[in-house]
């Protein structure tokens, strides 16, 4: 078993190792926004984040500037939700990684929570994808429980949420 700091050693370089080396196992990573992902031959075959698994766990996992990894030879995974390879898995991760940034920062702390502010009204138009998420707030404990419990991509439900933010109808607290 490896067990690093990714202060240490960056999220996507650790990708790139195991990816290029074509190690078989679990990479764990703990961190609000971790989870695990499996490994084989050069391939993604397995991502989970809490509730989330496959495509929206990956793209939650991409989102990972801090923790620490260890990682397992030869764990099987539990599921096979994915077969990315190598070369495409490092360029999702990287683009995703990047759109990611903007977002960290208006969303720093996923272990908070978000709540309607007193601007806020039952009035306000919102589309049907802006009402599904945002009918997640007064529910959801911190910002990762409620990425968790929504069908939309992880990235989605944060873009959605923000112009709601920067325009004070909701708060982070």
């Amino acid at each position: 078993m490896l067990f690093r700091s990714l202060a240490v050693f960056p999220f996507l370089s650790v990708m790139q190792m195991f990816l290029t080396s074509g190690r078989a196992g679990r990479l764990s990573v703990d961190h609000v926004r971790g989870g695990q992902l499996w490994l084989e031959r050069g391939e993604i075959t397995h991502a989970e984040a809490g509730r989330l698994r496959g495509d929206h766990a990956l793209q939650f996992m991409a989102s990972l500037d801090a923790g620490v990894f260890t990682f397992e030879v030869d764990q099987p995974p539990p599921n096979r939700t994915m077969n990315l390879r190598r070369d495409p898995a490092l360029r999702r991760l990287l683009e995703d990684n990047a759109a990611w940034e903007p977002l960290l920062r208006t969303f720093p702390d996923w272990n908070k929570r978000l709540r309607f502010t007193a601007k806020w009204s039952e009035t306000q138009p919102v589309t049907r994808t802006q009402y599904r998420i945002l009918n997640l707030i007064s529910d959801s404990g911190n910002i990762r429980t409620l990425l968790e419990r929504t069908a939309a991509p992880p990235r989605l439900v944060l873009e959605t949420l923000k112009p709601f933010l920067l325009a004070d109808l909701i708060d982070i607290n």
